[in-house]
Parts: structure tokens; C-alpha cells; sequence
């Protein structure tokens, strides 16, 4: 038998040799295409890129918090808001997948019926029977999102072997639940919204588990061709487009009839917001706050973050009730001389560093304009007297408040140039409490030149202000620097000389839902009895005899400093012109820095008067102040003295102190008083405001002018003697003005 089956066998094949040789050949040839083909694809799959978790969860668009949680910025552009799997509500995803992946639960990745009619419809493509149709899964769709263009020129065999070999790589390593969720808030349903949450938003003002089954089926029919069913643009479109979403979720036993029914009567349009509705609302916050987003943003960008690259969830120390507040007062004509001329305010807690307000400037119309309160381009005037001249003196040289400074004439070192008080006014003699309260440049200045740059320079680095170059000779009386470094540094005065840095942003949230969170940290800027001292003599120029008697708040403890910057001689300008006008402050909860000037300050008439600085500006300083300190400082108490401060004399305003831990600086000399005869007079413009009836003397700031380009020798050739003897005279008479008026000050 055997023997008869091999005969049989032998006899076929010798019977049909054409067709063996052509099988042979067949098998042979399948053999070497599988071989190729598997080669090929193992060549593709080792430039498949490798999918991170985090790159399959949506990265949520960067938006930003006030302190309370409420949102005031957001980057708009591409919107995304992030649902998780438990909060998708199931006739959604129902209708989802009924829509784009029936099989999605029991497909291995990839959906064979799926691929199927992808292959059938391409064949009906070809010979003009239909339009080509995908075949992809939901892990396929998902990695085409994540990885891949959604081009159909991008479509290449290359990309659906990487496509279909990750799609198999997703479905071993996360759930069917897990791939849903990533899918649901990867798509790009238009509107600039990622994720069905986002788009749900967009047009309804709602989430997800808050529309009703029709606008459901509608954000479920989107992710065929967003641009097509936008509702916006096209209703009718949207509502065919529901209708068939609905009508399967029906036939697969999605929705039951009655469910049904409802949602095909109701109006597609039912609740739309209006366009662009997000947008227009974030715009509309970032205009209230928008000094402060754009430098909360900045820090963000300090601390090495790009938004573009890594969105975050940016919580910030802003308190959006006191910024609106700023703002509302800031925006008030009354304060100000004309509408052109503008402001910038920082606001701070000197215990925390936190910003709780900024303003920016008037009249801004547009989101992220320009930014004043971080401007360091226009000079701070005398503001920065406590902080450049004295501050340095007490702590490093141990000065009491009743140190005498020389209040002549003095001749910048290497210059010809002579600065001089207003009016051309002498202190033979000044004690340094009085020099800051009068705000006397001389003495100031003389006070830097003993203090030195290196140790001025070191000083004002402590409390954030690095220069690049040493400051001296002018710089006494006026540095460049912005509201929030005046604010955040005389924070560190009222702290008790600790001092923290600007703080606008408190935590950052990233995509992972990993949080950084940036402490308060504070660090001793200067000695205890260095900030009291200052304090102290500063509490005198809200007061009478101080150069800002007008910001006085009854009932508040507050310390202050005054900073005017007025136009050379050569500039043409009035005597009573000032380019930009400071009103630095604080109390023990808050510090309040403020500029006002006009960003083209050489303009005609861009100038701010002395009278407008000593009321009308003063009055915004004032009723800024009086707003935070009533509800922080309500207990009126005062600055607790440090043990390493001794009490000379005086109570109140009249209390002279000085420290008790002096340390001995070696090798500095007193500035010499300069010879007025040996000088040459070089006059400086100089602003005043006295009132007469009290003989009390305020002494504003200073600018001191350049020497004009068209100054010559030969104009000065008349002679100066007789000149310098009448001014002698005059500063001695005013001397004994001032004295009179200092007696009835310590009368009171």
C-alpha cells in the first residue's frame, strides 16, 4: 500500500512538472518577500520613537492665579483643559466610540474590520467609487496625535509600520480606560481647544458632565473634521453631523429613545457663548492686573521655565481685590496734572516680599503693554538717600541720628561743578536726621564720599539692588531704579532689616501634577539697629518739617521718603519743573513705591510742578497708603526698639538714637569742607517750597546739570568774588532761618 501511495506521488509529479516548478518557484519567491518584508519592517521599527507617559497626557495650557485661585492669565492661543477619566461622563465616551471605534474594548490596538473597510474604500477610491476612510484605532488615532503629523501627504508605509507598532505598545502597557482618557483631551476639536473638556468650555461654558446629551453628541462629532462642524460658522452642518451621532448611539444601544428624542428637538445652538468669549474674558483680566502678569511672567522666566516648552500652573501672591483698588485710584484724573502724564506703583508685604499690587501706567488698552513699575530708566531722585548715603553710614560706621554733617557748598571731586542746597542755602552744621528729614544734598553727598562706593555698592546689593558700577559724587541723591526695587528694599527697612526678595509667583504646577513651591525666605540685609534708625528719621518726613507733610495719616505709624529730579539749566525748562516725582513709604505691613513723571519728559510742558508734586501727587501716595494701612495697621503700634539701639534723647519724632553694636572702620578720612573761594561756582538748578507763615523749610530734590555743551571758559571771565561774598551772606542768613525754624520744631 505504501509502496502504491509513493508510485502515485512519483507519477504526479513527473505528470504536472510545469505547475510543481511554477509552486516551487511561488513558495520560494513568498519565502524571500516575507524575509524582505520582515527585514524592512524590523529597519522601520528601530527609528520608532520612544513615547513617555507625559507625552500622552495633554499638557494643559499655562494659565496663572491670584492668591485666592482665581484666574488671571491664560495663554489662549491653544487652549487645553485636562478631564480625567472619572469625570468623562459614559454617554460621552459611549458615543465616542460608537462614533469612531465600536471595537475599541476588544481590539488587541488595532481594529481588523477597521482596516478592512480602510482597504476596501481604497480600492473604491481608485476607480472613482468614494473617498478614502480611516481604519485606525483609538491607539492608532492617539499615536498619530502624539507623535506623528495628521497630514495626509505625511502618510506615508514608513509612519503606519511605526503607527501600528506603537499603537501594540500602548495597548500592553496601559488600560483601555487609560488610552481613552489620553485620546478625549489629545484631540484638536477647533476653536484653538484641545480635549473634549476644552471644547465643551468653549462653546457652552460648561464641562462635560454639564451638557446635556445633545451638545454631548455634538462635541462627539467633532473629531472627524473639526473645521467642517465648527458651530459657530456652521450649525446646519453641526446639526446633521449630531443627528447621525445620535441616531448610532441609538442603533448601538448608547442612548435609549426617549433620551433620544430630546436631544434631536433640542437646538444646537442652545447655550453657545458667544465667540471668542475665553479669549476676550482673559484679555479682559490680564488688562486689570496687567503689571503684574507681565512681571509674575517674567519671574517665571527668571527661574529658568519656558512656557512654550513646559506649561504651568502659575500661582501668584496677587491680592485682586487691593490691585483693582490701585488701579481704580491710579486711573483717577484728579491726581494728575494733564492725561499724558503717567504712573507706576509697586506695593509689597515687607514680611513676605510677596507684590500684592503693581500698576503699570495709565491708559493701557492692550494686554502686556508697557510694563513702568520694573523700569529701572528714570532716576530715583533723593529716594534713595536713606538707602544709598545713610543706611551705609549707620551700619557700617555706627552714625547716630545726631551726627553732624557739613552742609556747605561742596565741589564734585576732579570737577569744577558745585552742588549746592536750594536756593543756595548752608548748613554749617546738620545733624543727620535733620539732613534726611529736609532732604539736603550736600550733606548726602559728603556722607557717600566718607561711606565709600565699595561699602555704598555692598549695601545696596543686600537689599537687591547690584550696581554694575560703584555708585558716587551725584549718585547720592539719584540712582536709576524701579518702583519694585524702592519697594522691596525699604520692605527691608520696616522688617527690621531682613530682607526678601520680590516674590509674585508662590508655586508652580506642572503637567504631572508635581508641584514646586517657592518658601519665603528672608535674609538679614542689614543690622536690627540700622533699620530702626532709619525708620526713625524717617518718620519725620510725613510730618511737619518733612519734606511730604501732606501724606500724613492720623492714626498710622509710617516712615517715608520724598524723591523730586528737576531739568538743567540748559534744558530751559521753569524753576518749579520736576521730570519725575517719588513717594517711597511704609509701614509695618506694607511698603507703597510710586513714580510719576511723562515717558517723553524733554517734550514742552512734560514737566511736573512743584505744586502738583507736593499736593495732588501726594494725595495719590496718601489715600494708596491710608486704604492698605487701615486694614493692617489698625493697631497703630510702632516699631519695637532692638536692644542694640540706645535712646539718646527726645521722645517721639524728637527721640535721637544711636547703635550700640558700632563697628570700627579704619582708614577713612571725613570729606573736607570745600573752600567757596577756591571754588569755581557752577549753578545748579535747584527746587524749593517754603511756607512762609511757620518759617518751616522743606527742602525738595535735586538734579544737579551737566555742564552744556555750549558753556565757554570766556563767559566766565567777569569776576566771581563779589558774587561769592552776597551768597556767603545769603547762606548765612538763611542758616539763621533755619535755625529758628528747627527751635520751634523741638518746641513742639
Amino acid at each position: 500500500m505504501e509502496k502504491q501511495e509513493k508510485i502515485k506521488k512519483t507519477k504526479w509529479r513527473y505528470r504536472h512538472p510545469h505547475i510543481f516548478r511554477y509552486v516551487a518557484i511561488f513558495s520560494v519567491l513568498l519565502l524571500l518577500g516575507v524575509a524582505a518584508i520582515s527585514l524592512y519592517v524590523a529597519a522601520v521599527i528601530k527609528s520608532v520613537p520612544t513615547v513617555t507617559s507625559q507625552e500622552l497626557i495633554s499638557d494643559a495650557s499655562s494659565n496663572m492665579y491670584d492668591r485666592e485661585g482665581q484666574l488671571i492669565w491664560s495663554s489662549a492661543l491653544n487652549k487645553r483643559v485636562y478631564v480625567k477619566a472619572k469625570d468623562i461622563p459614559k454617554i460621552y465616551s459611549d458615543l465616542l466610540l460608537s462614533t469612531e471605534d465600536q471595537t475599541f474594548y476588544k481590539d488587541a490596538g488595532f481594529s481588523p474590520s477597521g482596516l478592512a473597510n480602510a482597504a476596501f474604500s481604497t480600492v473604491k477610491s481608485a476607480v472613482g467609487k468614494g473617498e478614502v476612510r480611516g481604519g485606525s484605532s483609538i491607539e492608532q488615532q492617539l499615536i498619530k496625535l502624539t507623535v506623528f503629523s495628521t497630514s495626509n501627504k505625511d502618510r506615508t508605509v514608513d509612519r503606519k509600520i511605526k503607527e501600528f507598532f506603537l499603537a501594540q505598545q500602548l495597548y500592553h502597557n496601559y488600560s483601555k480606560d487609560q488610552i481613552l482618557e489620553f485620546y478625549i483631551n489629545k484631540m484638536s476639536l477647533g476653536e484653538g481647544s484641545y480635549g473634549a473638556q476644552t471644547i465643551s468650555e468653549t462653546y457652552f461654558g460648561k464641562t462635560l458632565k454639564q451638557l446635556s446629551v445633545s451638545q454631548q453628541a455634538i462635541i462627539a462629532g467633532l473629531g472627524q473634521a473639526p473645521s467642517t462642524y465648527n458651530l459657530y460658522s456652521n450649525p446646519k452642518a453641526v446639526r446633521a453631523r449630531r443627528n447621525i451621532v445620535l441616531k448610532t448611539g441609538l442603533e448601538n444601544k448608547v442612548i435609549t429613545k426617549s433620551q433620544y428624542k430630546i436631544a434631536i428637538a433640542e437646538s444646537v445652538t442652545k447655550d453657545l457663548k458667544k465667540r471668542h468669549w475665553m479669549e476676550n474674558s482673559v484679555t479682559k483680566k490680564i488688562l486689570e492686573n496687567n503689571a503684574y502678569v507681565t512681571s509674575a511672567l517674567e519671574q517665571v522666566s527668571d527661574k529658568g521655565y519656558d512656557l512654550s516648552k513646559t506649561p504651568l500652573q502659575i500661582n501668584t501672591a496677587l491680592d485682586s481685590s487691593k490691585n483693582a483698588y490701585v488701579k481704580k485710584l491710579a486711573d483717577d484724573e484728579k491726581y494728575y496734572q494733564d492725561s499724558t502724564e503717567q504712573s507706576a506703583i509697586t506695593i509689597t508685604d515687607p514680611k513676605t516680599g510677596n507684590i500684592v499690587a503693581q500698576y503699570g501706567g495709565r491708559h493701557q488698552k492692550t494686554a502686556f503693554s508697557y510694563n513702568r513699575a520694573i523700569s529701572t530708566q528714570r532716576s530715583s531722585g533723593s529716594g534713595i538717600k536713606p538707602l544709598l548715603d545713610y543706611g551705609p553710614a549707620i551700619e557700617y560706621f555706627g552714625w547716630a541720628t545726631t551726627h553732624a554733617l557739613d552742609g556747605t557748598a561742596y565741589a564734585y571731586r576732579g570737577t569744577n561743578l558745585l552742588a549746592q542746597n536750594f536756593d543756595d542755602v548752608s548748613y554749617r552744621s546738620i545733624t543727620m536726621q535733620n539732613a534726611l528729614r529736609v532732604s539736603a544734598n550736600t550733606p548726602a553727598i559728603r556722607t557717600l564720599d566718607t561711606v565709600g562706593s565699595a561699602k555704598a555698592a555692598q549695601f545696596l546689593t543686600q537689599i537687591g539692588m547690584p550696581q554694575t558700577n560703584a555708585p558716587a559724587g551725584s549718585q547720592a541723591i539719584g540712582l536709576d531704579v524701579s518702583t519694585e526695587q524702592m519697594a522691596t528694599a525699604y520692605g527691608a527697612v520696616s522688617n527690621g532689616g531682613t530682607y526678601h526678595a520680590a516674590r509674585y509667583v508662590t508655586s508652580l504646577k506642572f503637567s504631572d501634577n508635581s508641584v514646586k513651591k517657592y518658601d519665603v525666605i528672608g535674609k538679614r540685609a542689614m543690622k536690627a539697629s540700622t533699620a530702626f534708625i532709619l525708620t526713625s528719621m524717617m518718620e519725620g518726613v510725613p510730618n511737619a518739617g518733612g519734606t511730604a507733610p501732606n501724606a500724613k495719616i492720623n492714626g498710622i505709624h509710617q516712615a517715608m521718603k520724598t524723591g523730586t529730579v528737576g531739568y538743567s539749566a540748559a534744558a530751559k525748562f521753569p524753576e518749579n519743573a520736576n521730570m519725575d516725582v517719588w513717594m517711597n513709604g511704609f509701614t509695618k505691613s506694607t511698603s507703597v513705591s510710586m513714580w510719576l513723571g511723562y515717558d517723553e519728559p524733554m517734550k514742552k510742558g512734560h514737566y511736573i510742578t512743584d505744586a502738583a508734586s507736593a499736593m495732588t501727587n501726594v494725595n495719590l501716595y496718601r489715600d494708596l497708603m491710608e486704604h492698605f494701612s487701615k486694614e493692617n495697621d489698625a493697631d497703630n503700634s510702632e516699631w519695637e526698639k532692638p536692644s542694640t539701639v540706645n535712646q539718646l534723647s527726645g521722645i517721639g519724632l524728637s527721640a535721637q538714637y544711636e547703635p550700640n553694636d558700632k563697628v570700627v572702620v579704619l582708614g577713612v578720612k571725613e570729606p573736607e569742607t570745600i573752600d567757596l573761594k577756591k571754588a569755581k561756582v557752577y549753578k545748579t538748578y535747584l527746587s524749593k517750597t517754603i511756607d512762609k507763615d511757620i518759617l518751616k523749610v522743606k527742602f525738595e530734590d535735586i538734579a544737579y546739570q551737566k555742564k552744556p555743551d555750549s558753556y565757554k571758559i570766556g563767559s566766565w571771565k567777569k569776576d566771581t568774588n563779589d558774587k561769592l561774598d552776597l551768597t556767603q551772606k545769603k547762606l548765612d542768613k538763611a542758616n539763621d532761618g533755619i535755625k529758628s525754624a528747627k527751635e520751634m520744631l523741638e518746641g513742639e
